[in-house]
């Protein structure tokens, strides 16, 4: 198109407010900059400019040597070589002297605690237990737990990607995953159409005034007449996946076309007052085959670690 890159617009604005130092020419200029400012954390690249400044190549052209796969940040150097960093806080990995511009951060190999051990906060389950024993879903029913969350090609509701062909055509719609064992009962292939549903969704009407005692338990709001019961119902793709383990979905939280909060329990957590956003319950059933299930223009049907 004729739309400018991103870093020419903040360029010339800067430099039109007075400020110093936005005079790139090119990304490159960008991304050699940025990698000053990455060093020493864990989006550290830095060594890979160095290494290309050693081959007297820019730092784009290196990186683009090192294919689709990339390089995983930190990046080190180790004898010779750009080594990725496959996880962090390893504390298998054996690290030895720093090599070049390299930097041995302690969280490289441990965490960054006094012990280098994690931290783990012990919540209170009893706060939890009867809610959590309450929405568990019946598997002898046909109920499965429904969560879900982003997915990297959307910003939020898609309000503004939206507009743009090429996602619209990657997601025309929202999908849930389903494991194959449990797709199978119900004959289910990827790119049918589902419906999710529920007549059991949780709903708090009112409550937690003046806090008593045991007042913020669900039992108790339960028997103060302070719960109803709902009904939610919410329309997807499948994806039939082993990304998801039996008796669980997994679909997009906001898709504007089947919004899927309608399918979770409308009670707050008692400490933080946030609703359980992934504790959705639901039964599902097939509609039939979807438009895109045969079209290969839209969507894909692949793992999504894959595609």
């Amino acid at each position: 198109g004729e739309a400018r890159p991103d870093w020419w617009a903040v360029s010339r604005f800067a430099q039109k407010m007075g400020f110093e130092g936005f005079t790139w020419e090119t990304s490159n200029d960008v991304f050699e900059e940025a990698a000053r400012f990455s060093r020493g954390g864990v989006l550290d690249y830095g060594v890979l400019v160095w290494k290309a400044k050693q081959e007297g190549k820019t730092g784009l052209e290196r990186l683009a040597e090192l294919g689709t796969q990339g390089i995983q940040t930190p990046v080190r150097y180790e004898n010779g070589e750009l080594v990725g960093t496959k996880r962090l806080h390893d504390s298998t990995l054996e690290l030895g002297v720093p090599q070049g511009p390299t930097i041995h951060a302690k969280w490289l190999t441990h965490f960054n605690s006094h012990s280098g051990k994690a931290l783990f906060i012990k919540s209170p389950w009893e706060l939890f237990a009867d809610f959590y024993a309450r929405i568990t879903p019946n598997r002898a029913e046909g109920e499965f737990w429904l969560t879900n969350g982003r997915i990297n090609e959307i910003w939020q509701s898609a309000f503004d990607d939206s507009r743009k062909p090429y996602i619209e055509n990657r997601w025309p719609d929202t999908f849930t995953e389903i494991n194959p064992q449990d797709a199978a009962g119900y004959g289910i292939e990827s790119g049918d159409e589902i419906r999710m549903f529920s007549d059991d969704i949780l709903i708090q009407t009112r409550g937690w005034n003046k806090i008593k005692s045991n007042e913020i338990n669900f039992t108790w709001l339960l028997e103060n007449g302070y719960i109803r019961t709902g009904k939610g119902d919410a329309k997807a793709i499948a994806i039939v996946t082993e990304a998801v383990p039996p008796g669980v979905l997994f679909t997009n939280f906001l898709h504007p076309s089947s919004p899927a909060n309608s399918l979770v329990h409308r009670v707050p957590d008692p400490i933080t007052n946030r609703y359980r956003f992934k504790l959705g319950k639901a039964k599902i059933e097939r509609l039939g085959a979807s438009p895109y299930k045969n079209d290969p223009r839209f969507m894909s049907f692949m793992p999504r670690d894959i595609t």
